[in-house]
């Protein structure tokens, strides 16, 4: 995400030692995080505040402190171990401090990764809040393109190169389809009559529903990618500024944002009026 927004020329590697956010020697020697680190991004005219903490039980202080200043929180889990102790933690965390959850299944260009597996886990631990918003598509074992159910758009990356393609075949495509529609459709009683009738979402629906639904907390968003050839991390940070908690806009200050939502707010009550 560092790489991407510009915020470093650097694509830094844990294996390496020589990421932004591990610069600790312990870090280095560990390869992993013991300790939370901020590094600020701005994407799309919005600033988004990166708190990387610790997913090691050994460390948990440091996920808690990250809590403490953060109103999303981003759960990171491997396309092949999938659930481990720490992510039952931190979504336990989160719902104790009221903040918003999203799931990200990263590692997906290693072969023995699986996805679809580690989804099913998600929803059977988790409940109906999970919802899949990027999914993969597996092609003769190996990762193929990534799909954004928002968008019904399909997109290939090759040597750092993102193409739009044609939508590939998907046995359970319906099925991850309707799991988004149903999601958006329990955030308001004008869309669950409109499911109910049949009638399709628009894709700002669609966002909308879900900026509800995350904000509320009855939708729990599932992203993927892989963050060493950077495959779907732009699909992710767009739809972190379309259905994150606060929109927190580039150069914006707190106070700036607290003004603009409750301006905001108050135009809504005239429009009603």
């Amino acid at each position: 995400m560092l790489y991407l927004s510009n915020s470093t020329s650097r694509l830094g590697r844990v294996t390496d030692g020589n990421t932004v956010m591990d610069f600790d020697q312990d870090e280095i020697r560990r390869k992993e995080s013991i300790s939370a680190a901020i590094a600020p991004i701005e994407w799309k005219d919005y600033k988004i505040n990166l708190i990387d903490t610790p997913g090691s039980f050994d460390f948990a202080s440091g996920l808690y402190e990250g809590i403490r200043a953060a109103d999303t929180i981003v759960i990171t889990l491997s396309g092949k171990s999938g659930i481990e102790v720490g992510t039952e933690k931190a979504f336990n965390a989160a719902n104790k401090n009221g903040l918003t959850k999203m799931f990200f299944v990263s590692g997906l260009s290693d072969e023995s990764s699986r996805f679809y597996d580690v989804f099913d886990n998600l929803k059977e631990k988790f409940g109906n809040t999970i919802c899949p918003v990027i999914v993969p598509h597996f092609k003769d074992g190996k990762i193929d393109s990534y799909i954004n159910l928002i968008k019904s758009r399909a997109y290939s990356y090759k040597d750092g190169n993102v193409t739009e393609i044609e939508m590939p075949k998907l046995d359970i495509m319906e099925d991850l389809k309707t799991a988004i529609e149903e999601a958006v459709a329990e955030t308001s009683e004008e869309m669950f009559d409109k499911y109910f009738a049949g009638e399709k979402f628009s894709e700002e629906e669609i966002i909308n529903g879900l900026h509800k639904g995350v904000r509320d907390g009855t939708i729990s968003p599932v992203f993927c990618g892989d963050a060493y050839t950077n495959s779907g991390i732009e699909m992710f940070l767009d739809d972190i500024v379309s259905v994150s908690y606060t929109h927190l806009r580039a150069h914006e200050t707190v106070l700036d944002l607290v003004c603009r939502l409750l301006l905001e707010k108050k135009k809504k009550k005239k429009k009603k009026k």
